[in-house]
């Protein structure tokens, strides 16, 4: 397949990347500074521009079959609102209407939609871990434009990502009975297979290790 990726210097986004190369797909990835790409492969292009600019994100996924998204802020961010990856998706969603591709597959986050439990939602959250609540509200916004749109989605949600080796998966439809963390690499490997699964399609699953 021709798979787009945003994200791909991130840990997880460039793990998606170095797999999806592994299987024999064609990949372009868009990012701000191609320096920070390490890898070259024959079936690799790389494309500097930015994720939330029109002209960029449409020279990345013209002619792709997919779209991999993993753009985040970066860390625990700094507390502050921010609007980046809602609105590199409804970008990339306009994009993927013009020029027909079919499927996009995104990274968010456990908490998203209310998943998760009442306890972590109402308790952890907003008292422990408040630094999270602007990038669950970013999440909130891209899976609203998600849902509103034609395209087949799945929206990833994830716990906190460590590193480590692949592990066995536990995945949930709502968030709960799911662990704390999970492997970058577990998490790239799910996110991969929602390329060409129809398990999730339309749905936001919650997964961990």
């Amino acid at each position: 397949m021709k798979l787009a990726i945003f994200g791909a210097t991130g840990l997880t986004g460039g793990l998606v990347l170095s797999q999806a190369l592994e299987q024999g797909h064609e990949v372009t990835a868009l990012v701000r500074e191609p320096s920070r790409v390490s890898l070259s492969h024959s079936r690799l292009t790389v494309l500097g521009g930015s994720p939330t600019v029109s002209e960029d994100v449409e020279r990345c996924l013209r002619r792709t079959d997919a779209v991999i998204h993993c753009l985040g802020i970066g860390g625990k961010g700094d507390g502050r609102p921010t609007t980046l990856v809602s609105d590199s998706v409804k970008v990339v969603l306009a994009a993927m209407a013009k020029h027909g591709v079919p499927r996009i597959v995104c990274m968010s986050n456990v908490g998203a939609g209310s998943s998760g439990t009442w306890f972590a939602n109402r308790i952890v959250l907003p008292l422990f871990v408040r630094w999270l609540l602007p990038i669950i509200e970013d999440k909130d916004r891209m899976e609203a434009a998600l849902r509103a749109s034609s395209v087949e989605w799945v929206s990833v949600r994830l716990p906190n990502i460590v590193a480590g080796p692949e592990r066995p998966l536990r995945t949930s439809k709502d968030g709960r009975g799911i662990g704390l963390s999970i492997t970058a690499v577990s998490a790239a490997r799910f996110l991969l297979q929602q390329v060409t699964s129809s398990d999730w399609v339309r749905s936001a699953p919650s997964i961990s290790n």
